[in-house]
């Protein structure tokens, strides 16, 4: 076998690279622009609120034809494109002067499915293809960009907020954020294996059953890949999108205002909450490599329950924070939660409706999924607004979390919708 490094890990660096980035275009760093530009323009925090649900709404509209675009000519020039809108869009935001602004932005960057959580197509569809008997470890690899992002950029985001204002912050984010994401799209992203002469996981060639890490286990042999119809009619499909949806309606509630919830409401200082959030990232990251390795090794569902659970305890602990040092307690939890949900999650659909069509495939499921957490957001913020407390919406996000965790639990992978013999199977991958 080549000592030459299997392409497919030059992919999963760039990925991570973009995934870091992406960490600084209005992601968890959100939370710290809520103040300073709530004060400036005089809107409330309902308005982010709503930008985070105008974000989901586009990125729901625009997530079946991304899914197809990739799943058809590949990531490499769709995400180019993606960079540079996203990035100009965050430079517009330096630009605005009423709340409805804010939403329009995030609305357009939506649209080009960017969504600065690890958990974008561009990075989860290539991975599948690229990968199958290694794919949790690679999942794993490229979403540790995300944290290491965070780590960096909320402490430089408020550091730079308090040096030059938020305006000129979006600009320096977004146009380096922009250009790196078009940087890697162009020059190191490729659609499949296949196209260079290589195949998923570094096999030596076709028939032989050595890869890097072991021999050639019976799923990356035959794993068959489920159509977008056969998709549409598996009850799985729905339950691990309403899954999704009810998780991702508890991580917006309180992933855009705790922030202002730990500044405003309990009174800690704004640096040593931005600090706070690279403790999240810290473990985030440190967790995020034994994730893909039990992702490997387990059947997804139960890995993707214990993120649930952890989510959970992360709110809890938010909710009743007292100190400094249980805010510390409550971003390391919630982060390591969320770190392996979207580990976990990237992994699970394409283990469980393989890879040739799963572009498309997440891309149906998004509307579904997107409609829960879309709400999420801006219903803490009407609540926070009128009631002078996030703890009623966060509730509902708990209660949302509990579900997901037992239908997760009752989930397992799916038989395939019809008759299919190994050998049709292995002609299956082998034509891919």
């Amino acid at each position: 076998m080549s000592s030459r490094i299997y392409y497919g890990w030059v992919i999963v660096a760039g990925l991570a690279l973009v995934g870091a980035v992406s960490a600084g275009m209005g992601g968890v760093n959100l939370g710290l622009f809520v103040d300073p530009m709530s004060e400036e323009l005089g809107v409330g925090k309902a308005a982010f609120g709503w930008a985070q649900t105008a974000r989901l709404v586009g990125f729901a509209a625009s997530g079946w034809l991304i899914g197809r675009l990739i799943d058809r000519h590949g990531a490499r020039v769709p995400m180019a494109v993606a960079g540079v809108c996203a990035g100009g869009a965050m430079i517009a935001l330096s630009f605005v002067d009423a709340g409805w602004q804010i939403v329009a932005v995030f609305a357009v960057v939506g649209l080009t499915g960017l969504q600065g959580g690890g958990g974008t197509l561009y990075s989860a569809v290539p991975l599948a293809r690229w990968f199958v008997r290694l794919r949790g470890r690679a999942m794993s690899l490229a979403f540790a960009g995300t944290p290491v992002g965070i780590f960096v950029f909320a402490p430089l985001s408020q550091a730079l907020i308090d040096a030059m204002g938020w305006r000129a912050t979006w600009r320096i984010l977004g146009g380096g954020a922009g250009l790196v994401t078009v940087l890697v799209a162009l020059m190191v992203v490729r659609r499949r294996p296949e196209d260079m002469g290589l195949q998923p996981d570094g096999l030596a060639g076709p028939g032989s059953d050595e890869v890097s890490g072991g021999p050639l286990l019976p799923r990356v042999q035959a794993e068959y890949s489920w159509t977008r119809q056969e998709a549409l009619r598996s009850s799985i499909f729905w339950r691990l999108a309403l899954v999704d949806g009810l998780r991702m309606f508890a991580m917006s509630s309180m992933g855009v205002f705790r922030v202002p919830f730990f500044i405003d409401d309990k009174g800690f200082d704004a640096q040593l909450v931005a600090f706070a959030l690279s403790a999240e990232a810290l473990f985030a990251f440190v967790v995020a490599l034994p994730a893909g390795w039990a992702l490997d090794r387990f059947q997804p569902r139960f890995v993707a329950a214990a993120s649930t659970l952890a989510i959970a305890i992360g709110f809890l602990l938010t909710m009743s924070v007292g100190s400094i040092v249980q805010v510390y307690a409550s971003t390391s939890v919630f982060g390591l939660g969320v770190a392996v949900f979207i580990v976990s999650q990237n992994a699970m659909w394409p283990a469980y409706f393989g890879n040739q069509h799963i572009g498309s495939i997440r891309g149906l499921s998004m509307p579904v999924t997107l409609a829960f957490s879309a709400i999420g957001a801006p219903l803490t913020g009407i609540v926070r607004d009128e009631a002078g407390t996030y703890t009623p919406a966060w509730a509902v996000g708990f209660a949302g979390l509990l579900i997901g965790l037992l239908l997760l639990l009752v989930t397992p992978k799916p038989g395939r919708p019809r008759t299919v013999g190994v050998e049709e199977a292995v002609a299956d991958f082998s034509r891919r």
